[in-house]
């Protein structure tokens, strides 16, 4: 067995993260964000998306969210999509 008990094999695996913010960001503000998605939304607020290597490079990004001296309204943590499994069955799948 190599896997260590309680750690997910998808250890490697950078987090996804959300981080919104009050305004709106040109595009050309996503190098700063190290490639994350800028998401503009309808209201006045900005979704920041996708992998973040480590808590080190969370916090650079939330560094920079403050040095432009936006607003930040939350960060949340995504949890990935389940793999699907051959052995997932909907109610009516489930043998009997």
């Amino acid at each position: 067995m190599n896997e260590t008990q309680g750690i997910p094999s998808n250890l490697h695996e950078p987090d996804r993260y959300e981080i919104r913010f009050q305004g709106h960001l040109d595009d050309r503000w996503a190098d700063g964000f190290e490639g994350l998605s800028l998401i503009p939304k309808q209201d006045g607020t900005t979704i920041l998306t996708g992998p973040v290597a480590d808590q080190a490079a969370l916090y650079g990004l939330l560094r920079t969210v403050r040095d432009l001296n936006l607003r930040l309204i939350s960060v949340i943590r995504v949890e990935p999509a389940p793999a699907f499994s051959s052995e997932t069955h909907t109610d009516h799948e489930r043998p009997q």
